[in-house]
């Protein structure tokens, strides 16, 4: 029984973590990364608590996208789906969540 648990919840997980793809119709999967942390007013922070206006999301590999509204949310080192039509209109899909980011300069 409790394998069944088990492998009910690892079938489970990934629907959790989907967002709603007919928001992202017309876009492209660029990539996945995980989330290490993120950089606002000059110190960065690990873990990942959302996005707020201008706050720069860091991912494992150290590339980052820079946030373009507020959401709160929180999460320990999330994967993260990166979705673009171009480089000035990209959207960042987290835990469910759908995020309007934008290149990190």
């Amino acid at each position: 029984m409790r394998w069944l648990v088990i492998a009910m919840l690892v079938v489970s997980r990934p629907a959790l973590a989907e967002c709603d793809l007919s928001k992202l119709i017309g876009y492209t999967l660029v990539f996945s990364k995980i989330i290490d942390g993120y950089v606002q007013d000059g110190k960065r922070v690990r873990g990942f608590e959302g996005c707020r206006a201008d706050r720069v999301l860091v991912f494992a590999d150290n590339t980052g996208v820079r946030c373009r509204e507020t959401f709160i949310q929180q999460g320990n080192f999330p994967t993260a789906y990166l979705f673009a039509r171009n480089a000035n209109d990209m959207k960042l899909c987290v835990e469910g969540s759908i995020y309007e980011v934008a290149q990190a300069n």
